[in-house]
């Protein structure tokens, strides 16, 4: 295990002295770190101009569905469309659309972040798997792929760290429209870092494309879902786990800045203490690798994650829920980590892409339940009391872990401790 991650280590230079790949990355550094301030400056505008959770929650619906209705489609153009242009032609398309948050600023235009939003999420539905599919292209041979794939994974993480405390700092001093400004010029700089790869993103599978095929593949891998009992496992745990965090998406700007009276500014370190808590967490992977069965690590992760959310629901100071988030970060990168490696190893290779479609699709609609049952919940019973149950919803998904899963083989730990650094997931985005 240990030659396992020096080899890793060693070959992290080895992927970044490729200039295709380190265009690649350099790009998807600067865009994602742009994200994090649109997606703060969205959340603060629209809980300023209405000062209504169910518009926080329309905003995050509108964010979430394209990944429900595109997201085989974009697995099917992917294959069929030079990756290199799919990647440019996002990106471009982001810089413009971005731009147009600009133009909201009163309660009666919010409608335009919904639609813009949703446009925006569209387009990366169709970046992000024609940027996985690319990796390979541009970087040969298992070892060094694994370690692009390990930089390309932290890329998040970084994003999560870096964005949020700058975007809080830009929003509180120039205004929500400098962050918005700010995504479109990154977007524009990894639209021009892609452009220097020379490799090509050619297409792959020439199939005619249609709704039957798209169905078939939809099917097909739903089928395989319902008969491996640890895929289904996996599912079902991923299920009950969103549909408790999921919620805490929508209300966790309102809670903040209601009942602690949070500016922009401790917004920012909000999500950077999570992130912080995933790159210490995706340090320990190793550890608790050569200590815990990954079903028993499953079902430890989610279990600290469930206590940190509903923990948010009874303290008083706002450090203490800095300390909650980064409790939350700490327990993601492990398990994020697991559940890949779990997927990875229980699923054939040919059938990963069409297996993958089917638990995004049913994790977006749990998701979605989720967030648009937020705002209901809170009028009902309280910002806290939601927080409590979705900690204790977060925690049921223990159950399934422990006795749908089983373990694979052994060498699945050693590819779970080569993961680290891990990826952020859905998961991290509550």
């Amino acid at each position: 295990m240990m030659e396992s991650q020096e080899k890793q280590r060693a070959s992290f230079g080895e992927v970044l002295r490729n200039r295709n790949f380190l265009a690649l990355w350099l790009g998807q550094v600067i865009s994602q770190i742009g994200d994090s301030f649109t997606f703060l400056a969205l959340l603060i505008t629209v809980n300023r101009l209405t000062g209504s959770t169910a518009s926080m929650g329309l905003m995050m619906i509108s964010l979430t569905l394209p990944q429900l209705i595109f997201s085989f489609l974009a697995g099917v153009l992917v294959d069929r469309i030079d990756r290199k242009k799919i990647m440019i032609f996002s990106d471009l398309l982001r810089a413009v659309l971005v731009l147009a948050f600009i133009t909201v600023q009163s309660a009666e235009q919010v409608y335009v972040f919904y639609i813009v939003g949703f446009l925006v999420s569209t387009v990366s539905v169709f970046f992000g798997p024609a940027k996985t599919a690319m990796i390979p292209r541009i970087v040969e041979g298992e070892a060094k792929l694994l370690s692009a794939n390990a930089l390309s994974q932290t890329i998040r993480v970084a994003a999560m760290l870096i964005g949020p405390a700058m975007a809080g700092f830009v929003i509180a001093w120039l205004g929500a429209s400098a962050a918005f400004l700010v995504d479109s010029l990154t977007y524009l700089a990894s639209a021009l870092a892609i452009m220097t790869i020379t490799t090509g993103g050619a297409t792959i599978d020439k199939e005619r494309i249609g709704a039957r095929m798209i169905w078939q593949r939809f099917t097909e891998g739903f089928a395989y879902m319902l008969h491996n009992g640890t895929v289904l496992g996996i599912i079902v745990t991923l299920l009950v786990a969103l549909l408790g965090v999921g919620a805490i998406e929508v209300l966790f700007v309102p809670y903040l800045q209601g009942e602690f009276g949070i500016g922009p500014e401790g917004l920012g370190f909000v999500q950077t203490a999570q992130g912080l808590g995933m790159l210490v967490g995706s340090v320990l992977i190793g550890n608790l690798a050569s200590r815990f069965r990954l079903t028993r690590i499953v079902a430890l992760c989610i279990a600290a994650l469930g206590l940190a959310v509903a923990s948010c629901g009874f303290v008083s100071q706002f450090v203490f829920i800095l300390v909650g988030l980064f409790i939350a970060g700490l327990a993601l990168a492990p398990l994020n980590a697991a559940l890949s490696t779990l997927m990875q190893t229980t699923v054939p290779d040919d059938k990963l892409g069409r297996v993958g479609s089917v638990a995004d699709t049913t994790m977006t609609v749990s998701y979605l339940i989720s967030m648009s049952g937020a705002a209901f919940l809170a009028d009902a019973l309280g910002m806290r009391a939601v927080f409590v149950a979705s900690g204790i919803i977060t925690t049921l998904s223990v159950l399934p872990a422990l006795t749908m899963m089983k373990e694979p083989e052994a060498a699945s730990r050693e590819a779970l401790d080569a993961k680290a650094p891990a990826s952020p997931e859905r998961l991290a985005e509550a």
